[in-house]
């Protein structure tokens, strides 16, 4: 078996000791097909599709990237999803949200105060008491900046370049993307939730173990039911512009969802020759094609 179709299982979304096992069962004379049927049509099914997908861009016949735009809280497993997905189809490129201390290099701290504190913390510039009304005022205010970014970066390096990637971050806003780059053929926006506060807590407590290995988790205790109230904000905002949504309580429920979500877009992607172009993908093209023409 060769390295391409290595990294096609991987697309499966099977784990990889069962693709360890097919790797076997073929080296020992068993077809590839008939080794993932036996697992589920599914898993057939998406390596198939995945296969053709890349037949089609090796070929140039099919110049569309697969852009994952993931929004969850913290502890969520945004960053867990954006890895594995990142494995599973060779995506090189994963945005986090270290993004946000990027932006914060380059905005004028006095004019953004709020930017410049944790999403949880951020209601104090917005009122005297943690209200309701505050937390998603405060949510809003850093979610504005960060989404002009995410959506520069999704329209230059994703839609413009055709660089398949993942952006993953907490204040994902579909309603802050312009109509048509959220509903490009090639953007896959997904919010993720908890909807059990003991699942929440309990990824908190392995938040340091995991992830964050000198940072003070138990700080994040207190702020869970701020961070509900931005997840209902971000899921309302989500429904709003037909966003999924998909429960993250089960991880593994979870990806198989998330996974079938990229598939049906993939799927619909290989019937696609030619792609529209956004209005801020002209106007990057205008403007790099300004600059080179100055230079």
């Amino acid at each position: 078996m060769g390295f391409r179709q290595r990294s096609l299982l991987l697309s499966t979304g099977l784990p990889i000791e069962e693709i360890a096992e097919i790797m076997n069962e073929v080296r020992s004379g068993k077809s590839l097909e008939g080794s993932l049927q036996v697992r589920g049509e599914k898993y057939l099914h998406r390596y198939d599709i995945f296969k053709k997908y890349k037949e089609l861009t090796f070929s140039e016949d099919l110049k569309a990237p697969i852009v994952v735009v993931l929004g969850a809280m913290p502890c969520a497993g945004k960053t867990t999803m954006a890895l594995e997905l990142s494995t599973a189809f060779g995506f090189g490129n994963v945005l986090g949200d270290s993004f946000r201390a990027a932006l914060r290099e380059f905005i004028p701290t006095e004019l953004n105060p709020a930017f410049f504190t944790s999403v949880y913390e951020s209601w104090k510039f917005f009122g005297d008491a943690e209200t309701k009304d505050a937390i998603i005022r405060a949510y809003e205010t850093q979610a504005r900046i960060v989404n002009k970014g995410v959506h520069r970066v999704v329209a230059d390096r994703g839609l413009r370049d055709g660089e398949s990637m993942i952006c993953e971050y907490l204040h994902f806003l579909p309603s802050y993307f312009s109509e048509d780059v959220l509903h490009h053929p090639s953007l896959v926006p997904i919010i993720l939730r908890l909807d059990s506060e003991d699942e929440y807590r309990r990824r908190i407590g392995l938040r340091n173990k995991l992830t964050h290995l000198k940072g003070n988790s138990i700080r994040l205790f207190d702020a869970i039911p701020k961070y509900l109230v931005m997840q209902e904000y971000q899921c309302q905002d989500a429904l709003k512009k037909d966003v999924p949504i998909v429960s993250a309580d089960d991880w593994e429920v979870a990806f198989d969802k998330v996974m079938n979500i990229i598939f049906e877009r993939i799927e619909r992607l290989i019937h696609y020759r030619n792609l529209p172009e956004p209005e801020i993908v002209k106007r990057l093209v205008a403007e790099r094609r300004r600059l080179q023409s100055s230079g």
